[in-house]
């Protein structure tokens, strides 16, 4: 048995990031921060700056590990609405 190319698990490298635009996030399982992507680029169409700011706040809370503020969460899952 030829185990020359195998790569133990322990080894092996995951991709757990998504690029979006050119910005890596850490996070692509993570709901809200989906949303806010999605909700950043509406938003910016019509020029929405408070959505937009909401959008930005969740979407760095997301790479600083921490939990987003309610009323930004608030914010960005009734843009559509």
């Amino acid at each position: 048995m030829d185990l020359a190319g195998v790569v133990p698990v322990a080894a092996a490298e995951t991709k757990t990031a998504v690029e979006h635009q050119g910005v890596i996030d850490p996070t692509p399982g993570n709901p809200i921060v989906v949303i806010a992507w999605t909700v950043l680029d509406a938003a910016n169409d019509v020029d929405d700056v408070p959505t937009i700011e909401a959008c930005l706040r969740v979407i760095d809370a997301s790479f600083s590990g921490t939990l987003p503020v309610p009323s930004d969460v608030h914010i960005v899952l009734d843009f559509f609405n």
